[in-house]
């Protein structure tokens, strides 16, 4: 049983998020269309791929793809093309800015096509259909995972669609203020996370990447997230500190419930957005949270309440989410870059 469940777990690991995790979709055509042409220049770096396409008409088109690391973990890598090469790319194109796309599905010199999500659906069957390699964890390496896993001390995979924080207005309980901040965002140039300003507090613990906590010491839990290299202080036993600089991550405070059961508090959060698609957060936004680790399944449940009385007009309840052990698992490095798409 545990067997069938580790290779579940590293099932979901190895699966990117559908869709974009730093941008919206909402202004891209329901349909899916197609162009082809030679790739003319190539950015391949977080938070997002993208490429420029010259069809034979002459028309160029931006292409993006979602973040490298989600590609990277499903095996799609930037050696799969080069500039020069021609490519046929299925995707959505936008509505608002001309030729450009965000790609699903896309064919390759060698006749092989690839798909960005593991939900996606073949544009091509007759071609190619061979999968990417996956990377998994080496046997040292889950070894060495096994040895040090100490409860929630250890590397976790997200397992779930981080969707509360991609919602319309509508899902949140939002005060008319934080509707009329909400009709004036641009989510270019007003989305931090494409000119590579990390995400704070609520929005980092929904990131689809894998997540660490390390015991710093005997009263502090620090957490590391593998998108935007962000680190997060947890302070055990300790009394809130309003006084203390406001920062994206706030001022964390916790502690353990049942040895089980970590719960945190936290305060001083100095971030604009309550969510990734423009919903603003106000001066007094707070989360509490409840970590429940459960080391039968290898599985971490989360769950958090945000109170935000310039925003909410109650508090906001998330839904459970859940991380998966997957023994081996690296956090690795995010580095993201600003690409020219986003630098307006």
């Amino acid at each position: 049983m545990k067997t069938t469940i580790r290779l579940f777990a590293l099932v979901l690991a190895l699966m990117p998020i559908s869709g974009f995790t730093h941008h919206a979709t909402s202004e891209y055509s329901p349909d899916t269309s197609e162009i082809e042409g030679v790739v003319t220049a190539k950015f391949w770096k977080n938070p997002h791929v993208n490429f420029n396409l010259v069809t034979d008409e002459g028309a160029e088109w931006v292409v993006e793809g979602s973040a490298m690391t989600a590609l990277t973990r499903r095996g799609i890598t930037e050696d799969v093309f080069e500039v020069g090469d021609r490519l046929k790319v299925a995707g959505r194109a936008s509505m608002r800015r001309d030729h450009n796309m965000i790609m699903s599905n896309f064919l390759l010199p060698d006749g092989r096509e690839l798909m960005l999500s593991n939900n996606g659906t073949r544009r091509w069957p007759e071609v190619d259909q061979r999968p990417p390699d996956v990377s998994a964890p080496t046997a040292e390496q889950i070894a060495a995972a096994e040895a040090s896993a100490d409860g929630i001390f250890r590397v976790w995979s997200f397992a779930d669609r981080p969707d509360w924080f991609f919602k319309d207005p509508d899902t949140y309980p939002l005060t008319q203020a934080a509707l009329d901040k909400f009709a004036t965002w641009n989510e270019y140039t007003d989305n931090p996370q494409l000119t590579c300003i990390p995400p704070g507090m609520p929005l980092t613990m929904g990131n689809p990447y894998p997540i660490q906590f390390v015991q710093h010491d005997e009263n502090t839990i620090v957490m590391y997230a593998h998108e935007f290299d962000v680190t997060r202080v947890i302070h055990l036993n300790a009394e809130p500190v309003p006084t203390v600089e406001e920062t994206n991550m706030g001022y964390s405070t916790g502690y353990w419930e049942d040895e089980d059961t970590l719960v945190v508090d936290t305060i001083n959060i100095n971030y604009p957005y309550f969510n990734r698609v423009g919903i603003s957060s106000g001066p007094d936004l707070t989360v509490h949270e409840r970590f429940i680790v459960d080391d039968e399944a290898g599985e971490l449940s989360y769950f958090s309440t945000v109170t935000d009385p310039w925003a909410l007009t109650e508090p906001f309840a998330v839904r459970e989410l859940h991380w998966s052990w997957v023994p081996g698992t690296q956090l690795g490095t995010y580095g993201c870059v600003v690409s020219e798409v986003y630098a307006q």
